[in-house]
């Protein structure tokens, strides 16, 4: 067998090489662009508020498990886990097409051989049966760094969708934390409701005694009537409040919808103390769900890579060796041995747009991706502002709502005072009493809406998910 002229090979691969240019890129525009940190106007100093696992400062140990039990067994994160897997597998393929291909081939052809073909009669005119041995292998040579790119493509995609599992625990352990939240706060609420009952009960009593007594009307009774129906229709409505928070703590963490109706969550308290937030350029590096798109935009940037090296001459080696015979007892003998060697070169030279349709194609997915981060970086920024507004607000609605209970229980003691001293009736001290209770559940109300607020701008903040590197990797 001849022995290749490499010399000769060199000098083709260049031709072709030049004559790549032939295919032209097509029409090109300005790519899309990020969203820069000047643009966005934010702080340059650091200011991470929130660390890994912040919901155990709420000292909970129940809601710490239903957290844990969540971030294990919900299905939506088994999802994330399953497309993670996809993404890692994309990984190991696409880099093996950069690697070699080593395939063993085993077959018997039964053929006839033309008379006028290239073997004369005897062989030519009838059947053989032909086997085969052999073991063949193929490397494509990455001149341009088409392979390169696609797996580093392939990388990126597979840290995009690790990111969003990330977001989706986060936001999933704020889902849970909301529902949790509900329920104390409709329990407490309920509690408070029984009070507020019986006080009724106590007003209807009282004021059937003195109908009785002939010091009222009748109809005096049907302000207190109505007075305690209307508390018995919001115990029902707290009670169907409660089952409906406990079937969605029941799905949030995987589990049939009764499975928690025995869960007794700890009394409702205000939220931890908070260092004053302000959004700062860490959030980049703070929000997975930020760093998962600028991982796409990456990844589709490589993908515009691997589309322009379409264009350029693609070169690949097989070879094989193997064994060949019309006759089994003549497979493994010296003389049955194969062997050949193929160089192959491609050239896009005129593919009727495909190539340029396919690199457009690839722009505009690149171009969306960008689009895609900065829309999310503009929702996260302004979840976070909103997220921030709200914590601000609700703490002083909650310190409003303290104050106004500290005096709605003076104002009760007050009134019991004057009951004593015969200077109002029993009803006033009713009254009172109920006022003051009536405050207490606005500050329930105030109290869940802030430990809410609280557990939002921690998500919205990034949960604790920012690192140095993810940090330095987004800016």
């Amino acid at each position: 067998m001849n022995k290749p002229n490499w010399q000769q090979t060199a000098g083709v691969l260049m031709l072709t090489a030049m004559l790549g240019g032939c295919a032209s890129f097509g029409d090109e525009t300005a790519p899309a662009k990020p969203l820069t940190a000047s643009q966005l106007q934010l702080d340059s100093h650091s200011a991470s508020q929130v660390g890994p696992g912040w919901w155990q400062q709420l000292a909970d140990p129940a809601l710490d498990q239903l957290i844990s039990t969540a971030l294990q067994q919900s299905p939506s994160l088994k999802i994330a886990d399953a497309r993670l897997r996809e993404a890692r597998s994309a990984i190991g393929m696409t880099e093996s097409k950069d690697g070699l291909q080593v395939q063993a081939n085993a077959s018997m052809d039964r053929e006839r051989y033309s008379l006028y073909g290239l073997l004369p009669a005897p062989i030519g005119g009838n059947y053989y049966d032909v086997y085969t041995l052999s073991l063949s292998a193929s490397w494509e040579i990455d001149f341009w760094g088409k392979n390169r790119a696609a797996v580093k493509a392939a990388i990126g995609n597979q840290q995009a969708v690790a990111l969003e599992g990330q977001q989706a625990r986060l936001v999933l352990t704020q889902a849970v934390i909301a529902q949790y939240t509900g329920l104390q706060r409709i329990l407490a609420q309920a509690q408070l409701l029984k009070a507020r009952q019986q006080l009724a009960q106590s007003q209807l009593a009282l004021t059937q005694a003195r109908v009785n007594a002939g010091l009222l009307p009748g109809d005096s009774l049907r302000q207190a009537e109505i007075r305690l129906k209307q508390l018995s229709q919001q115990d029902s409505v707290l009670a169907d409040q409660a089952d409906h928070a406990r079937h969605a703590l029941a799905a949030l963490t995987g589990q049939p919808p009764h499975a928690l109706d025995s869960l007794k969550p700890a009394p409702l308290k205000p939220a931890p103390a908070m260092p004053d937030a302000a959004l700062t350029l860490d959030i980049l590096g703070q929000r997975p769900d930020i760093i998962a798109q600028r991982a796409r935009v990456e990844a589709m940037n490589e993908s515009v890579k691997a589309a322009r090296a379409e264009f350029y001459p693609n070169v690949a080696l097989t070879a094989f060796a193997g064994q060949s015979a019309l006759e089994t007892s003549d497979l493994f003998k010296t003389g049955s041995k194969v062997v050949g060697i193929a160089p192959a070169i491609h050239l896009p030279i005129f593919t009727s747009g495909a190539l340029q349709a396919n690199l457009a194609s690839t722009r505009a997915r690149y171009d969306m991706a960008v689009e895609n981060y900065n829309q999310t970086v503009l929702d996260a920024l302004r979840d976070a502002a909103d997220s921030l507004s709200t914590w601000q607000k609700t703490a002083g609605q909650l310190s409003d709502a303290h104050q106004a209970t500290q005096l709605s229980r003076k104002a009760s003691d007050s009134t019991v005072l004057r009951f004593k001293a015969g200077l109002v009736d029993k009803l006033a001290v009713l009254q009172a009493q109920d006022a003051d209770l009536n405050q207490q559940a606005g500050k329930i109300d105030a109290t869940a809406a802030n430990r809410m607020a609280w557990a939002t701008l921690n998500t919205a903040l990034g949960g604790g998910f920012a690192t140095s590197e993810t940090t330095q990797q987004a800016h």
